[in-house]
């Protein structure tokens, strides 16, 4: 195998010379019959597509972005536009137009390529329309440079835009560095992408997977029996999830049926992880083959953890991997293991980091020795371990005590009729703030207020307990599991 840097779009030619009809991905689709695609119709496909973009100017350093669900499509056009030596920057398939409008002003992206029709400059229905009427001709591979351009969650307004400089290159067999065999990436397995590829962990998880010659299992909708069947049925042997997902198919695994045999690795991230989902796990796979990552698009640098570790440091995401941490107080004071406060990071890779771009890309805050902070609050025990309290702008100050959403939630989780909850702080007159949690019952009903108090009363301190709980039908998450709580709080607001 090389150890030279190669291209993604090269990589796949390679792959598709070597393996031609051996299946690529198999595509569950949310209705409807499977489909398998061979690594030699991909890299046609990817070709295909590439020659359409280059028929509408699209050249090295462009940016194209693109709005479309986890459908095969979203992988051969990522790879086309590399192939041109263009940028990808993708978008979540439901995007309004205005704001896909406004994107696309913000990047200078020379075209939008969407699934629903007026999103962008062209439906992915008339660009294959336009694709397939090309003559078939080898696209040469060219080098990206950015590859691509990576979105915030954009809570509270248009996402910032991060991008790596460095040429968009990989090594076969080291597509992420050591992170990636650190938490149980392989190559030459089979993978499962079940997370939406429009946020960048389960794109960047799945085109790396590509590239290491992985064979992907990708589902168009997350279905926690059908994913748990899929793992079983295919012989997964990697699948990156989120917490929200892990709690849907910790509850469905015996109606599932699955004996999840096969997975040498669950991997999870993006959210934090309450300490009983993943003991479930642990005890469901052991220790050994449960790992988490803790980390940002930013780039900042990131921690690791085992679930042996874990068991030992229950509660932790980890020391950091190839990356140093301090933690800094309000005033600005270094503090030492066991004081909470904000999360500062140094990659020993600095060249790695990505940085804001566009017109008025915010200032990364960091301090004199390049540590920089997201935001993210946690300390350190003696052993270096990290451990989180949620989001500096999340904490909820109630009669003087500073709450973490996430501390309540994970015990709201724990409750049998309850589904998903999420937690946020609302302006009070006597309190400050006050808690509130908006939860999603499991049954039609939900459980009995006065009940639910007593349960939290059993697990939480008074100034944790929800003084307020509403029911929904559900919860305003992406496909990446994340809540956006500033707009839920926003919404709450509106309804009062």
């Amino acid at each position: 195998m090389t150890v030279t840097p190669i291209s993604y779009g090269a990589r796949l030619r390679h792959l598709a010379a070597e393996r031609g009809s051996a299946e690529a991905v198999r595509f569950l689709p949310a209705k409807g019959e499977e489909q398998s695609l061979s690594w030699q119709a991909l890299d046609v496909l990817t070709d295909r597509f590439a020659r359409a973009l280059e028929a509408r100017g699209v050249g090295q350093g462009d940016v194209v972005a693109f709005a479309l669900g986890n459908i095969p499509a979203h992988l051969a056009l990522a790879l086309a536009i590399w192939r041109c030596g263009a940028t990808t920057m993708v978008l979540d398939p439901g995007i309004l137009p205005e704001t896909a409008r406004a994107m696309k002003a913000r990047s200078g992206a020379a075209l939008i390529i969407a699934q629903r029709e007026g999103t962008g400059d062209v439906t992915l229905e008339a660009f294959e329309a336009e694709a397939h009427a090309l003559p078939e001709t080898t696209v040469e591979d060219r080098i990206p440079t950015p590859g691509k351009i990576v979105l915030s969650g954009g809570s509270t307004g248009l996402p910032k835009m991060m991008c790596d400089e460095r040429p968009f290159t990989r090594v076969p067999g080291f597509s992420w560095g050591r992170v990636a065999p650190r938490l149980g990436f392989r190559c030459d397995q089979v993978q499962l992408v079940c997370g939406a590829m429009s946020h960048n962990a389960p794109f960047t998880w799945a085109q790396n997977g590509l590239f290491e010659g992985n064979r992907l299992v990708l589902m168009e909708r997350f279905d926690a029996v059908r994913a748990l069947q899929a793992i079983d049925r295919f012989e997964i042997g990697f699948a990156m999830l989120v917490p929200t997902m892990m709690v849907r198919m910790v509850d469905h695994l015996e109606e599932s049926g699955a004996t999840l045999s096969s997975l040498h690795a669950l991997y999870h991230t993006g959210a934090p992880c309450a300490g009983w989902l993943k003991q479930a796990w642990i005890d469901v796979l052991g220790p050994e083959r449960v790992t988490e990552m803790y980390g940002s698009g930013e780039n900042t640098g990131q921690t690791t953890i085992t679930g042996s570790e874990w068991l030992e440091h229950r509660g932790s995401v980890g020391r950091g991997f190839e990356t140093e941490i301090r933690i800094y107080g309000l005033d600005g004071t270094l503090l030492p293991e066991g004081e909470t406060g904000e999360i500062f990071m140094r990659p020993a890779d600095l060249g790695g980091r990505t940085h804001y771009t566009g017109p008025d890309a915010p200032q990364p805050e960091r301090d004199a020795d390049g540590f920089q902070s997201i935001g993210d609050v946690g300390w350190l025990d003696a052993d270096g371990f990290l451990y989180l309290g949620g989001r500096r702008d999340d904490v909820i100050n109630t009669g003087g005590v500073k709450v973490h959403p996430e501390t309540v939630e994970a015990v709201l989780l724990q409750h049998p009729e309850i589904g998903d909850a999420v937690v946020f702080g609302i302006d009070d007159r006597e309190w400050g703030q006050r808690v509130v949690a908006c939860v999603v019952p499991k049954g039609t009903s939900g459980p009995d207020q006065r009940a639910l108090h007593d349960f939290c009363t059993s697990h939480l301190s008074p100034q944790e307990i929800p003084k307020q709980v509403k029911l929904c039908e559900t919860l305003p998450r992406d496909g990446f599991g994340k809540i956006r709580r500033k707009a839920l709080r926003q919404d709450w607001l509106a309804t009062r």
